[in-house]
């Protein structure tokens, strides 16, 4: 699968939950995560989404590392079943 049609489908998956996955673009500073996650709560995630197979590039992986140092969650997305766990554990208060 395409990595535009994974992140489409992630997308389209947290609005039908209520959330906002927002492209997090931050100029000035490379390697930060794809997608801004908003849930209802309020909690705020981070997700990076990626061909399937694909792993992270060695600056992403810093980023993630210092987000996740500062106590927010980075996932890594690259399939539906992904998509499918990151749902279940982030939303699972709604279930």
């Amino acid at each position: 699968m395409e990595e535009s049609r994974l992140e489409r489908r992630f997308k389209n998956e947290v609005e039908k939950r209520g959330g906002k996955a927002l492209k997090f673009v931050s100029p000035g500073m490379r390697g930060v995560p794809d997608r801004i996650v908003l849930i209802p709560g309020p909690r705020t995630v981070f997700a990076e989404i990626k061909k399937p197979g694909e792993k992270l590039e060695p600056l992403q992986i810093k980023r993630k590392s210092e987000f996740e140092a500062m106590g927010y969650k980075v996932y890594e997305i690259d399939s539906i079943a992904d998509i499918n766990h990151f749902i279940l554990e982030v939303f699972s208060h709604e279930i």
